[in-house]
């Protein structure tokens, strides 16, 4: 765990990287926010099993395809994530972890 001093020169380093480097920060964007055309693809993908499974499963296939088809539209209408705070980063926990919460 960093203390507050190490804190503000990483952020103050990563800020700096994220300006000189544009790359650099959709790189590190990438890994925090989900990509949205991989939940595109998976909601698609469910969307053309349902009616396999409504054909194929009786009323159990009914119920997979029900879940499927909900789920496939929770992927499509999730957004990616909130906006970056000013001055703050998406990835940085600024909560401090207590001693006995398991890592």
């Amino acid at each position: 765990m960093l203390d507050p001093n190490e804190k503000y020169v990483f952020d103050g380093m990563v800020m700096h990287l994220r300006a000189a480097d544009p790359a650099f920060e959709r790189r590190l964007d990438r890994l925090v926010h989900p990509r949205r055309r991989l939940r595109v693809a998976l909601a698609v993908l469910l969307w053309t099993l349902v009616p396999v499974c409504i054909l194929l499963g009786g009323w159990t296939g009914l119920l997979l395809a029900m879940l499927a088809s909900g789920y496939g539209a929770h992927l499509m209408t999730r957004r990616t994530g909130p906006a970056r705070p000013a001055g703050g980063f998406s990835w940085w926990s600024s909560s401090p972890r207590r001693p006995s919460a398991p890592f």
